[in-house]
């Protein structure tokens, strides 16, 4: 399934790296958006986010994780507040939203029906099956809204966006936490060998100018930029540095390391 860019709208690409996972990764000669082209189809892909990608990953038990969500919170926290309405766009099992403050009234929305059952079930959690398109969402109506991981995979992230500024209040916030950053050291050494380049379900790759456009085109305003690295639970610098030079000369994945991963707050303008 063939596709243009969808950052400029235009169909004129080059070869990216190595095709991986037999897709082929390509750049857009106008706006420099990474993706996958040609793609999956939508079939192949709500085949491939059944209940077995969750429970591989391990995400309802995951003690690391857990605490790497505590810190996002944290961090997240000073920017949009400590209470009012927070919907999380690709939530997997729930274990974010359980981990939230009680403050916040929560609700999310998820592709996969199988970990939609699991948040309903073990959290007690209001969670839709879909993407946020195409479950009706209240407009005006939340405060924040997250993507944690997930615009990258998502079919048509300028539609997404776009429905997120609908759902937001006046002035909320849009938080993508933990989105793949090729914009940095590792994606401009190792192109295909990223640890994040996964092109069967992370269709897209952004660089934080190319998501900087697409949220300012869309209606926003970039407040802040994070790079997850340092102090994190997956951060060992004595260990990934020296892996970092050793994988990239002996044509290995890319480790854990600084610039891997980027976090964007940012606010509706209106």
């Amino acid at each position: 399934m063939s596709v243009a860019c969808n950052l400029c709208g235009r169909d004129d690409s080059e070869t990216w790296g190595r095709p991986k996972d037999g897709l082929r990764l390509v750049r857009c000669r106008n706006c420099g958006l990474i993706y996958v082209n040609p793609r999956p189809t939508p079939e192949a892909l709500a085949d491939y986010y059944r209940k077995d990608y969750f429970e591989g990953g391990n995400y309802a038990e995951d003690v690391l994780r857990e605490r790497m969500y505590r810190m996002e919170i944290a961090r997240m926290l000073p920017w949009i507040g400590s209470r009012g309405r927070f919907l999380d766009v690709g939530c997997a099992m729930g274990k974010f939203l359980s981990v939230l403050p009680d403050t916040f009234e929560k609700r999310g929305v998820e592709f996969s029906s199988d970990a939609v059952r699991h948040a309903r079930e073990s959290f007690g959690l209001d969670v839709r099956v879909g993407q946020l398109s195409e479950v009706g969402i209240e407009r005006g109506h939340y405060d924040v809204v997250q993507m944690r991981g997930v615009i990258e995979h998502l079919q048509d992230p300028r539609r997404e966006v776009r429905e997120v500024r609908l759902a937001l209040k006046p002035k909320g916030w849009f938080v993508l936490n933990q989105t793949p950053d090729l914009g940095g050291l590792a994606g401009c050494l190792y192109r295909e060998r990223h640890n994040q380049v996964k092109p069967r379900e992370h269709l897209y790759y952004f660089t934080k100018a190319t998501l900087s456009r697409l949220l300012t085109e869309e209606g926003f305003i970039v407040r802040n930029v994070w790079r997850p690295y340092w102090g994190t639970p997956y951060a060992a610098p004595w260990r990934d540095f020296p892996v970092f030079l050793f994988n990239l000369v002996s044509g290995r994945e890319c480790p854990a390391f600084p610039g891997n991963m980027i976090a964007v707050y940012a606010q509706k303008v209106d």
